[in-house]
């Protein structure tokens, strides 16, 4: 045997990498549970797989199959082969054994490539396996091992090959070297194998490629082979050990990339709906062949444009043959990525982000999309709710789809949208889901061709237009004159094969070729190549006496007249109908047409108030062009446009969208006048949350019927579009008089809380279209109501009567008109909101502060820049921000503008730039704006929007021009500090910039000279300044803590300094009218000033718990909007002595507190060195040694009254009694307090000793027991920094850092001691507030209060409150909860009942 035969065979052998392994194989478990075997299988399965039941079928197959030494001993994986010979098998060549071992082998390996989903991998394997087992069967082969050996070849390459295809260079990216060195492993040992027993038999290379190798020489050679049973066994250890090695890195990198439960649970937040519910009838058999394969040929053109575009005219086709897309693409080829199909009447639900969304879960089929995006969602970097699609589409599509960019152009996936012309439903191009859609697939354009896209659409305009600039491959599908004799052929073939369907059901009168050929072809003619056609006068015959309806259908005129046989349709089904037919008629399909989201049919005889059995009569004859079996839908939107066609032959049966509106919404106002309820979810406690009660779900079932809820959602939506009819008027009067708390009732319960504000917001623009004054105060409340009591009103239905409506302030619409009916709950004693907060809103999102805010010129949106360094935009109405952060500064945000069209949003940064964002799409237009070389403090737009203009800290301001974004001129330069702030005058020709040099600049924008002197007489920085909307004048604030008024055109102060803030000015504007103006300060105050008068105009608007940084009027002058540090944006209603002796020194710390005696001979100290000393107050001198005793800081030191003891207080959270006499401890510490007590005093008597602490609380003590004496004082929200007795011992009063002082009285019964429970007849005591609810002994909720309110809340044993918070003192005595909550209307609910 010569030596050097054996390297011959290592041409196959694939080089190890280099690289050294980074992370070792874990240690298996004996079994690993995963979701499932395969890719697609995980993805849809959760069921728990163990590895022996994916290894098991191997080995049996094998068992089967072969006889063999190896199949007959493969170990299992958890249990390794011991290292010894097999017994002897005297019947097996060693030929077969190599043959058997080999198929093992393969036979593996197409298991692992079925797992996978590697289709090439799979096919060779079993083209191999089968050529094996040829092998060993069939003895006359010549060129069996030739075969066997180039075949071998083929599988490694192949093999090899996929590791760089679909899903599997992510696994070795995933993984690491855990499954790529077994892999490799596997490739070394299979090319070993082959390459030693042909090496040992003495078959050479030469021998394969000159094709003489014959069985019989084969196994001559093989016979005489050396091979020991060792050498044998040796082989069979190694390639069993591969096989464990690759299967278990394999299963592993199944567990932890595909079939984790996690990614599961976390993905299917993606899919907003289940399109395959919406998808249609595919072709019928043998039809539109020549169209299907044009749409194969263009998804295997690598150099086609990556979206197809079928087009063609309504009931032409195109969603049967997106339908059969599907079938073949995801049955056949295995390419379908996703599909959805747009329906108009689901307009509501079928939006472009439930479209994008669908398609991320779909895509999520491959494990590298599926790993990006549940990385993302878990990381939260995903927003699903966000109403900016184009940053949708970026992070759940474009982003998604590069990580795979190297899929070949056979496995790429593709993407099928279906009738893009029904997205935004009745307003079609008008929507802003249309827009949405176009501008995404706009996007898609431009992702590289092997991301392939099919869409259909009706050529409309807006789609005609994007297409002609994207340039698709386009097929149109011919209709009318222009149908092509294939078209018409695929017609017929569709009409014979449901004709035959037909005449099956009438076996005795009908033959089996009926109609004939003739008649069949004049139907196809009549069709004009409209399917759509066909398919509905197929409806028409089956729905009647065939040979009567197909007369029906043969007599309409021309060729694809929808309309001709729409009215067949109708004219048929309802023969000479009643009034009362036509008049159901149009209301059923009315509905249908209008309603906000499907309904089924016994919802919509119920909004009607029609019998079901009527409306069952209206579907049943509307079946040739209505599915009724669910949800009512109509079957091809052309019937939808016949009908709302006044022009067409439909007049009788046409619709009015706007009556269709008004009669739903009628309807809607007497379901919830009828339906709605006091209690309607049957609550027994009060005590128990929304989210508490057992079997909410299956309760609400009962209790809400789906019409209700229907009428609940959607009533002012369909009245938006109404006339204000008496009886309209009438109804609504009813809802906001007596059903607005009912109607909450359903909304809380059904979490709809945050629409509910927006509902309310469309009625109120409704009757202030249609000039209802009396209604608009009423209603002007309850948006307000809902937004002031949101957090509870999500929480709990009864507390909208318990502790919402208490609380709602006294002068309100709610208040006088509810509060009467529901007298069994709190009143308010002293104290509470007089009126509704001037803060209308906050918009809250930013995670830091926020710096600067501004109005679009119509007053819809706000936006805002912060220490986040992200600029978001808000709905100035509905409080909720519109699309996703615009991010992009790499610091903080400073300054924001809109442009005066509302197109575009500047803003500067701490980064130095100045960027320009497009405001509907959140995209940064061009590229930033670089010049300056320190922060960019403050931007503005100028009126007419051609240019932006920055103050910077670089000292210089700086105009560009905001299209192009170069600068425009030189730097304006001439302050010696910071630019603080920026404006432009009215009409653009002058630019005013303030700054930290206390001067304020006017600039001529032409020139860039400076007009005039600089404005001098702050004394400080100059933070912000404004012109006036008529351009006469300037405003100033300063860190001086004025605002000061200029005068354009002297230069000179107008009026005195506008003086009042108590820390430095951060922000100022005028009002649009000039009149006002506002300012922010680091005082936490936004105040207005009347321009005229310098005089403040109402009190200061309070409530911030940071400094005020930015503040701006809306462009009516009736809102402020101010930005603070303390994260939040809000909107504000407009209208709405000398030393006696020497020191006394000793102390070896800060003195911290001290005290004389009573009769004054007799000082006292507390220190810092954690010591009390008493000092003679005549000679000053130390009287005995320090007091010792306490761990830490002494922060509070007392005599009592008859100077016999001394108090402390210390941060170690013990009071301590020492006597004077001795210096003595008297008795032990009074221990209690969990934080530093910060004061103590003895009360007159000096029996007690009240003590205030860093915990919140004030203790009283017995001072000769050393007990706590009575109630823990509880109310303060900070710390307790002074605590003092009234000169009577019968009151207490505590300052703390809540900045509040409290007056505790110790005799009288207590505010909130007890109070009577008409149920259990027993005395609640309650005890602490958490999260804003007051609680009972056993932490039951009792009623929840709103946070402004909560510092000045009485609390127990309180009779008096000093400080800055509303007072409030409640009166309980009529106050019901738990079990007898539902008692709150007391004898009204009996009058009106």
């Amino acid at each position: 045997m010569e030596p050097n035969l054996k390297p011959n065979w290592k041409f196959w052998k694939k080089k190890k990498s280099s690289q050294p392994s980074t992370s070792a194989l874990p240690t298996p478990a004996q079994t690993i549970v995963v979701a499932a075997t395969s890719a697609t299988a995980i993805a849809a399965s959760a069921a728990p797989v163990e590895i022996n039941s994916i290894i098991s079928p191997v080995i049996i197959s094998n068992q089967t199959n072969q006889n063999t030494l190896v199949s007959a001993e493969a170990p299992s994986t958890s249990n390794p082969p011991e290292q010894h010979a097999p017994p002897s098998r005297p019947h097996v060549s060693k030929t077969e054994a190599w043959l058997s071992r080999a198929t093992l082998f393969l036979t593996f390996t197409k298991s692992v490539a079925e797992g996978v989903g590697l289709t090439p991998l799979k096919a060779a394997c079993e083209g191999v396996v089968s050529l094996l087992e040829a092998v060993q069967t069939v003895q006359d082969n010549r060129s069996a091992w030739n075969e066997l050996v180039l075949a071998i070849k083929a599988h490694l390459n192949t093999f090899g090959q996929q590791l760089g295809q679909v899903g599997i260079s992510d696994i070795l990216e995933e993984v690491e070297s855990s499954l790529k060195d077994p892999i490799e492993e596997y490739f070394d040992d299979v090319t070993d194998l082959l390459a030693n027993i042909l090496a040992e038999s003495g078959i050479t290379e030469a021998d394969i490629k000159t094709n003489k190798l014959t069985i019989s020489v084969l196994v001559q050679r093989i016979g005489t082979t050396k091979l020991e049973a060792g050498i044998i066994n040796d082989y069979r250890l190694r390639l069993q050990t591969a096989q464990s090695k690759i299967m278990q890195s394999l299963l592993l990198y199944i567990a932890s990339s595909v079939g984790d439960s996690k990614d599961d649970v976390i993905l299917a937040k993606l899919r907003f709906i289940d399109p395959s519910e919406s998808r249609p009838r595919e072709c019928a058999t043998g039809t539109r062949t020549d169209i299907l394969m044009r749409c194969r040929e263009w998804s295997l053109d690598e150099n086609a444009p990556n979206i197809l575009w079928i087009k063609g005219h309504p009931g032409g086709g195109k969603s049967a043959i997106a339908s059969s897309l599907v079938k073949e693409l995801g049955v056949k080829k295995r390419r379908l990525g996703s599909s959805f199909f747009f329906q108009r009447q689901n307009a509501a639900t079928m939006t472009t982000s439930a479209l994008w969304r669908t398609v991320a879960y779909d895509l999520g089929r491959h494990p590298t999309i599926r790993k990006s995006l549940a990385t993302k969602m878990k990381k939260e970097e995903i927003d699903l709710r966000t109403p900016n699609i184009d940053i949708l589409f970026q992070q759940l599509i474009r982003g998604p789809l590069t990580k795979i960019n190297n899929v070949p152009m056979e496995q790429s996936p593709i993407v099928i949208i279906d009738a893009l012309d029904e997205c935004g439903g009745l307003e079609g191009q008008r929507s802003k889901d249309r827009k949405d859609l176009i501008r995404t697939l706009d996007s898609w354009s431009k992702l590289p061709r092997n991301f392939k896209l099919i869409v259909t659409s009706r050529e409309e305009n807006d789609i005609a237009r994007l297409f002609s600039r994207t340039q698709p491959h386009a097929i149109e599908l011919s209709t009318g004159e222009k149908t092509d004799a294939q078209s018409k052929e695929d017609i017929q073939s569709f009409l014979r094969i449901e004709f035959q369907t037909i005449a099956e059901r009438y076996p005795e009168s009908l033959s089996a070729d009926w109609p004939g050929s003739k008649i069949i072809e004049d139907l196809a003619v009549k069709a004009g190549g409209l399917f759509i056609w066909a398919s509905t006068a197929i409806k028409l015959i089956e729905a009647g006496e065939p040979e009567e309806q197909l007369k029906q259908a043969l007599s309409g005129k021309g060729t694809g007249d929808m309309n001709g046989l729409y009215v067949q349709v109708i004219n048929t089904s309802f023969p000479s109908p009643s009034v009362q037919v036509v008049q159901n008629l149009l209301s059923v399909v009315g509905t249908v047409i209008v309603a906000k989201e499907p309904l089924r049919l016994s919802a919509v005889a119920q909004l009607l108030s029609m019998a079901k059995s009527a409306a069952e009569y209206i579907c049943t004859g509307l079946q040739s062009v209505m599915e009724s079996s669910d949800e009512l839908r109509f079957r091809h939107q052309s019937f939808v446009d016949f009908l709302l066609d006044h022009g067409s032959d439909a007049s009788n049966f046409s619709i009015s969208l706007g009556r269709a509106h008004e009669a739903l919404a009628s309807r809607c106002l007497e379901i919830m006048k009828k339906e709605l309820r006091f209690n309607i979810g049957n609550i027994e406690s009060s005590y128990t949350l929304n989210d508490e009660i057992p079997g909410l779900k299956s309760r609400l079932e009962k209790c809400i019927s789906p019409h209700l809820l229907y009428a609940s959602r959607f009533w002012t939506t369909h009245l938006e579009e109404a006339s204000p009819s008496p009886e309209i008027l009438e109804d609504v009067r009813y809802f906001l008089r007596n059903q607005f708390l009912f109607w909450l009732e359903v909304i809380s319960l059904h979490q709809l809380v945050n629409r509910g504000v927006i509902i309310l917001l469309v009625l109120l623009r409704w009757l202030k279209r249609h000039n209802l004054e009396d209604l608009i105060a009423l209603a002007s409340d309850m948006p307000r109501f809902i937004t002031h009591f949101n957090p509870l009103i999500l929480q709990s239905v009864p507390h909208i009567y318990l502790s919402a409506l208490p609380f709602v302030p006294e002068q309100s619409w709610i208040a006088k008109e509810y509060g009467p009916r529901y007298p069994n709950t709190l009143k308010i004693e002293e104290g509470g909101d007089r009126k509704w907060s001037a803060t209308l809103n906050i918009l809250a999102g930013h995670i830091e502060g926020v710096l600067s805010v501004a109005w679009s010129v119509d007053g819809r949106r706000i936006v805002s820049g912060s220490r986040d360094k992200t600029v978001r935009i808000w709905d100035a109405e509905t409080g909720q921000q519109q699309g996703s952060s615009l991010e992009g500064h790499n610091g903080l945000v400073l300054s924001v503008d809109f442009s005066p069209d509302g197109r575009w949003i500047v803003s500067g940064s701490e980064d130095k730039t100045v960027r320009i964002w497009d405001a509907e799409t959140g995209q940064q237009h061009g590229s930033s704006l670089e010049g300056h070389n320190d922060w960019v403090q403050s931007v503005a737009f100028s009126p007419d929007g051609r240019w932006i203009v920055s103050g910077s800290y670089d000292k210089t301001v700086r105009i560009w021009d905001a299209e192009t974004g170069q600068q425009h001129g030189s730097s304006l330069e001439g302050h010696d500090d910071w630019v603080q702030s920026v404006s432009f005058s009215r009409d653009g020709r002058w630019i005013v910039s303030g700054s930290e040099d206390k001067t304020v600049r006017i600039w001529d924008v032409e020139t860039g000279q400076q007009h005039g002197s600089s404005l001098e007489g702050h004394d400080n920085y100059v933070q912000s300044v404004a012109f006036s909307p008529d351009g006469r004048w300037i405003v100033s604030g300063s860190f001086d803590r004025t605002v000061r008024i200029w005068d354009v055109e002297t230069g000179q102060q107008h009026g005195s300094s506008l003086e009042g803030h108590d820390g430095r000015v951060q922000s100022v504007a005028f009002s649009p009218d000039g009149r006002r103006i506002v300012s922010g300060s680091d005082d936490r105050t936004v105040r207005i000033w009347d321009a005229e008068t310098g005089q403040q105009y109402r009190p200061s608007l309070e409530g911030y718990d940071g400094r005020v940084q930015s503040v701006a009027f809306s462009p009516d002058g009736q809102r402020v909007a101010s930005g603070s540090s303390d994260k939040t944006v809000r909107i504000w209603d407009v209208e709405t002595g000398q030393q006696h002796g020497s020191s006394l020194e000793g102390h070896n710390g800060w003195v911290l507190s001290v005290d004389f005696s009573p009769d004054g001979r007799w000082i006292v100290s507390g220190s810092e060195d954690n010591t009390v000393r008493i000092w003679d107050a005549e000679t000053g001198q130390q009287y005995g040694s320090s007091l010792e005793g306490h761990n830490h800081w002494v922060l509070s030191v007392a005599f009592s009254p008859d100077g016999r003891w001394i108090t402390s207080g210390s941060s170690d959270g013990t009071v301590q009694i020492w006597e004077v006499e001795t210096g003595q401890h008297h008795g032990p510490s009074l221990e209690g307090h969990t934080g530093r007590v910060q004061s103590v005093a003895f009360s007159p008597d000096g029996r007690r000793i009240v003590s205030g602490s860093y915990d919140k609380t004030v203790r009283i003590w017995d001072v000769e027991t050393g007990q706590r004496h009575g109630p823990l004082l509880e109310g303060h929200d900070s710390d307790v920094f002074s605590v003092v007795f009234s000169p009577d011992g019968r009151r207490i009063v505590s300052g703390s850092g809540d900045k509040t002082v409290r007056v505790w009285d110790l005799q009288h019964t207590p505010l909130l001691e007890m109070f009577f429970n008409k149920v259990s007849s027993e005395y609640l005591f309650p005890s602490r507030m958490t999260d804003g609810w007051v609680r009972g002994p056993n932490s039951e909720r009792l009623f929840w209060v709103a946070p402004h309110l909560q510092m000045g809340l009485f609390p127990p044993f309180q009779t008096l409150f000093i400080g800055q918070y509303i007072q409030t003192r409640l009166d309980m005595s009529k106050f019901v909860h738990g079990a007898a909550w539902t008692q709150v209307r007391g004898d009204w609910a009996e009058a009106s009942a």
